[in-house]
């Protein structure tokens, strides 16, 4: 089908569902109750089967038989013999006015903050997997339905656009009011509407594929059959005991089943309608597995996706639609009540109790926290969709469905020791359930979630094979070395951990109060009135009605009082008279479950205990408030004398007789004042004396300012002050004092005595600055010289040594190339490749030496890029064709400003990496404009290079062929020498990369502003038969001397050899010879120029000469030209020596003057 159809039909599937709520929610509306409606409770706890149920369970049948029922094997006993307890828990839920499963837990154990909070982060981190589950179910569903596959504008496209469908949808009908209590009437039936949906859809399809589509199977395919079920399977009864956890545990079950529940028989009716759901919808799951193994072999990869594929496959387009809509209904009635309750928990449990309790919201919290608390609700709905989004980006391609639903499962069941051992055990605490509940979610975390991510391949392997740092005891899959069936092993280390802190931390430590009044209510079989958390005399019902109104609306908490004094009212009492009473525990109760609804039942407790705090109370009625109380002012009083014992500053309160009331420990240092002298009581006056016979003033009596005399100065009293005082041991004090509103005040001792030193240190500084600076610059001026001095002896040493270095590898060269004419043997083309490869790395670190010392300066020039490409494409054109690989060249007519020699380098460097790296494909060497420069590109199709090695490949010696395991030889020079060439040129050099599919690399070039000529070739000459020709060769290497001859003589020349100019007229004997080869070093520190110009003015200037050097300083290549002589560097080619030979003799034939070149 279309996707664009698909898509269409989807969104007016979720628009239908809206209407639905819409409509569900209209009698609300206009003031009616709703009509009762006994079907929607069961069909609203269908919930529980999500898209696991619908494609999930089909992939599990195929791999592991009749193992899927244990799902719901689990819910159906829970339904069928726990109805009971069902029931008993919505009745005491409604009694607290509980919102969420974390509420539920924290109110059984004293309304514990901390507790709500860590079931909150629990349920979220174990549940985001299980929104993965149903978005990847969309997405695996609607591209096989579209066939429009994996590639998308968005990741996840399609699933991004229902995410924000219900996240609207979850805001919209979900979280309407404050009151997170209130019976979502419409959201209900909506989510009632999708259960029959996926119903009809597992039925219609089920049936259809079942009693049709078999006969689509050949007849000579083989029969499959489902693995043989063992009913006494460890796993098959640890997935039930896991699932029935879960279906008390999950946060939307705990929602749909005890938030929602509007009458406590329908509970009743649910015992055996729900078993009948889940019996119905999971009728033809094994016929699907069967029908779809048969006609759709290839494992079970693709087992998930049957209940589609095979109509799919047999062309049912409709019906493939019809089960893609069903898992669609599956996963967002799901994902809707999952982000509702989640919502609620994070906004009530964590952003509620940290705004109440902080001051970040001021006076806005207290006059109206009624938006405050809508919008922080509403941003958690939506922040738990997203987080679900992100999740199924992360971990959607790397699980099966099954196998991410019961990770998920397995986190929930993390709650069930607190929450049914709070129903049967008093003795229950609520430190045993923090701990226990930490302990199985550790548990989880490590014997669950991390062998899952060791399967995706998120961790090391070998951690399921010998343990995280060879440790066999940590194994994750065998902890300890008890080896069992992964899920029985993850539940035994994670509930097992968890049951036995919550028994033995129970037993060792002892439940307060609070804790001791909700564990009676709660394990009671009738819930019975408690005392409140607190209450009050003079604190009337009119006040707590005006708190209530601050959170609920006026509307519902009017609603509320006045049904409270409508049972204490009588026949001659008016309804503000009785809210003119006093609060009693009934009161001050109904209170606090009323904010619950809206803030939590820990916020709520905080806030009610808050306003009584105010009031006087009497004996009986504000026994649990003044417990309360006095822990808070022990509290704070523990954290004020501790801030104050911690402080930087010196601080000590008097009273309006300036005696102390107050002090704390560095207000005694900074005075260096015996403890033991101070009191609650002592007198300024008397700590003044006491300073004065110590002398601490340093003064006479009468000419120093105190504390004191400073309070008693008219001017100053009841005023801010500041003063500093120096002590005899050199502190200097800024003491800074302020009234308070009682009279009296406040003193603040502060040390400056760093702030005064500094002060000392910088005038110091600015005497001396200008000495500073003439040192610093006389300093800097030798440093620079001794620089420029050691940069210039680096490029001697660089010429020397390049010189030395390559003079034994030339006449080795030339030796091997004189013996090739001669002698033909296999081994010589391997040794002259080899020779060739080592002066190739020697020719790299020399010119990586010369570009770090500065030596090379580029000679910028316009030029047609051409002029270097086609001699380039030419060169490795061949090369491709050796190797075997397809090589290209798009042309450029561009001109652009660079040096064009530099320019060839860089580009010689990125072809050389491409033709190693490349084993098949194509090379592609291109240009491209970009504005005002040209883009140099060359392509290939080698094996790729990793992100976060792009600025490796440019570092000295950093080969990463040598981890590919291609590349050949090199030392990995190349892009060194190319980043340093475009930093001399001003260039841009860029790379881009994919592993397996190739790399690109490129230099951006200035574009010239004038097109410059083409440059013409020279006439090639014909070569000539060196037959008779008589050469001086000027060389002071009798080794290089001795190859040369041998090679020039093969040649069919006549050598003449000498090591100065004057052994070379002497061998000559007056003869004439055709063409002068000299080497530039030559002894005594003399240089082949002088000696050519000994031998001109001899022999004349018309004879040509070539200057034969292994020094790449440009200073000598501009001295040859000068002299009119061509360069030959070193190490020599035979190929390139042989050409200039015939040039030069040539133009001695011609009687053409020569022509400066380079070779």
């Amino acid at each position: 089908m279309r996707d664009w159809a698909v898509l269409a039909l989807s969104l007016a599937y979720l628009l239908s569902l809206f209407l639905i709520a819409w409509a569900g929610d209209r009698p609300r509306a206009g003031g009616t109750a709703a009509r009762r409606a006994p079907f929607v409770y069961p069909l609203t706890i269908a919930v529980y089967c999500s898209s696991w149920t619908l494609y999930g369970a089909v992939g599990e049948a195929a791999a592991n038989g009749m193992d899927f029922l244990a799902i719901y094997v689990g819910p159906i006993l829970v339904m069928l013999l726990g109805w009971p307890l069902v029931r008993r828990i919505a009745r005491i839920a409604q009694a607290e006015n509980v919102t969420s499963i974390s509420d539920f837990i924290s109110a059984r154990y004293g309304k514990s903050r901390a507790l709500a909070a860590l079931v909150t982060v629990t349920a979220v981190i174990g549940l985001m997997p299980y929104f993965a589950l149903q978005l990847k179910a969309i997405t695996i569903s609607f591209e096989a339905l579209t066939g429009s596959g994996a590639e998308a504008p968005l990741p996840g496209g399609t699933t991004l656009l229902v995410a924000l469908a219900l996240a609207a949808f979850a805001v919209l009908f979900g979280v309407r009011g404050i009151h997170a209590n209130e019976h979502h009437r419409g959201l209900m039936l909506a989510i009632a509407t999708e259960s029959l949906v996926k119903l009809a859809a597992a039925l219609l399809v089920g049936g259809a594929i079942a009693f049709f589509a078999l006969g689509a199977v050949p007849p000579e395919a083989p029969r499959p059959a489902l693995p043989a079920f063992d009913p006494l399977d460890p796993s098959f009864w640890g997935a039930v005991l896991l699932s029935a956890l879960a279906f008390l545990c999950l946060p939307r079950q705990f929602h749909v089943a005890i938030v929602e529940n509007t009458h406590l028989d329908d509970i009743r009716t649910s015992a055996w309608a729900f078993p009948i759901y889940l019996i119905a919808i999971n009728i033809f799951v094994a016929p699907v597995a069967l029908v779809g193994l048969a006609l759709l072999p290839g494992g079970t990869a693709q087992a998930d996706s049957f209940l589609f594929a095979i109509p799919l496959a047999l062309g049912w387009n409709w019906l493939a639609f019809a089960a893609f809509l069903g898992g669609l209904s599956a996963a967002t009635g799901m994902i809707i009540v999952s982000t509702l309750a989640l919502g609620t928990m994070i906004s009530n449990d964590v952003i509620l109790p940290a705004l109440a309790s902080s001051r970040l919201l001021g006076r806005r919290w207290d006059a109206d926290p009624a938006p405050i608390v809508l919008r922080a609700r509403r941003a958690a709905v939506v922040g738990t969709i997203a987080l679900g989004y992100l999740c199924y980006l992360l971990i959607g391609p790397a699980f099966p469905l099954a196998k991410i639903g019961m990770m998920s499962f397995a986190a929930v069941a993390q709650f069930a020791p607190a929450l049914l051992g709070g129903l049967v055990w008093r003795r229950a605490t609520g430190r045993a359930a923090f701990v226990a509940i930490s302990a199985g979610f550790l548990g989880w975390l490590y014997t669950v979630v991390v062998p899952a991510f060791v399967a995706a391949g998120w961790l090391p392997g070998d951690w399921l094979a010998h343990g995280p740092a060879g440790v066999a005891a940590l194994n994750p899959r065998a902890l300890l070395g008890l080896r069992l069936d992964p899920l029985v092993h993850g539940m035994l280390w994670s509930l097992g951990p968890n049951l036995l802190c919550f028994v033995a931390v129970s037993l060792a430590s002892r439940a307060d109060a609070a804790e001791r009044v909700q564990a009676e209510r709660f394990v009671a079989t009738l819930p019975a009135r408690a005392e409140p958390a607190a209450s009050g005399k003079v604190a009337s019902l009119a006040d707590l009605r005006d708190l209530a109104a601050r959170f609920v609306g006026e509307g519902r908490a009017e609603e509320t009082f006045a049904a409270l004094a409508a049972t204490r009212q009588g026949p001659m009492t008016e309804v503000e008279e009785v809210l003119r009473a006093r609060v009693d525990p009934e009161a001050a109760q109904m209170t606090e479950r009323l904010l619950a609804g809206a803030i939590g039942p820990a916020s709520a407790r905080v806030v009610v205990a808050s306003l009584l705090a105010n009031r006087r109370f009497s004996n009986a009625d504000a026994r649990g408030l003044i417990d309360d109380a006095s822990r808070a002012i022990m509290s704070r009083h523990e954290l004020l004398r501790d801030t104050l014992q911690n402080i930087r500053q010196g601080i000590c309160v008097f009273d309006d007789g300036f005696r102390a009331t107050l002090w704390n420990r560095r207000f005694l240092e900074l005075l260096a004042f015996p403890p033991e002298r101070m009191a609650v009581g002592t007198p300024l006056r008397e700590m003044v004396r006491f300073n004065e016979d110590r002398r601490e003033y340093g003064g006479d009596e009468g000419r120093y300012d105190t504390l004191l005399a400073r309070q008693l100065d008219p001017e100053r009293r009841g005023k801010p002050d500041v003063y500093e005082r120096r002590r005899p041991d050199g502190t200097v004090l800024e003491i800074a004092t302020n009234p308070l509103p009682g009279g009296g005040f406040v003193a603040v001792f502060t040390d400056v005595s760093d702030r005064y030193r500094a002060a000392a240190a910088l005038r110091e500084a600015n005497e001396t600055l200008e000495q500073k600076i003439a040192e610093r610059t006389r300093a800097l001026s030798a440093a620079k010289g001794e620089a420029e001095r050691a940069n210039l002896g680096k490029s001697r040493f660089l010429a020397a040594a390049g010189h030395d270095l390559l003079q034994p590898l030339q006449a080795a060269h030339l030796f091997l190339s004189a013996l090739s004419e001669r002698v033909s043997d296999p081994a010589i083309p391997q040794i002259d490749a080899s020779l060739k490869s080592v002066e190739h790395l020697l020719g790299e670190l020399l010119e990586v030496s010369k570009l770090d010392s500065g030596v090379t300066r580029p000679v910028v020039t316009d030029f047609r890029v051409a002029d270097v490409l086609l001699p380039l494409g030419a060169e490795f054109g061949m090369l491709a064709a050796r190797r075997g690989i397809s090589f290209h060249l798009v042309e450029c007519a561009a001109s652009v400003r660079s040096d064009p020699a530099m320019l060839r380098r860089i580009l010689q460097n990125f072809l050389g990496n491409a033709m190693r790296y490349t084993v098949t494909g194509r090379v592609l060497l291109g240009c491209r404009k970009r504005g005002e420069t040209l883009e140099i590109s060359v392509w290939d199709s080698g094996p790729g290079i990793p992100a976060d090695k792009f600025d490796e490949i440019f570092v000295e010696f950093r080969r990463l062929g040598t981890e590919t395991g291609c590349g050949g030889e090199g030392l990995g020079l190349g892009l060194a020498i190319v980043e340093r060439l475009a930093g001399l040129l001003g260039h841009e050099l860029g790379v881009r990369s994919k592993i397996g599919r190739g790399s690109c690399f490129l230099v951006r070039v200035p574009l010239a502003r004038t097109q410059a000529p083409r440059r013409v070739a020279a006439p090639r000459r014909v070569a000539r038969d060196f037959g008779g020709a008589l050469l001086l060769l000027i060389e002071n290497d009798p080794s290089i001397a001795q190859a040369m001859r041998d090679l020039l003589g093969g040649w069919g020349c006549a050598v003449v050899s000498a090591a100065t100019a004057e052994q070379g007229l002497a061998a000559l004997a007056g003869a004439r010879p055709d063409a002068i080869l000299s080497d530039f070093h030559l002894d005594h520190g003399r240089t082949g120029l002088e000696a050519l110009d000994q031998l001109r003015g001899t022999l004349g200037t018309g004879i040509p000469a070539t200057i034969i050097t292994a020094d790449r300083d440009p200073g000598i290549r501009a001295a040859a030209h000068a002299a009119g002589c061509h360069l030959l560097s070193k190490p020599i080619r035979p190929g390139a020596l042989r050409a200039l030979l015939t040039r030069m003799l040539a133009e001695a034939e011609t009687g053409e003057a020569p022509r400066a070149a380079e070779g």
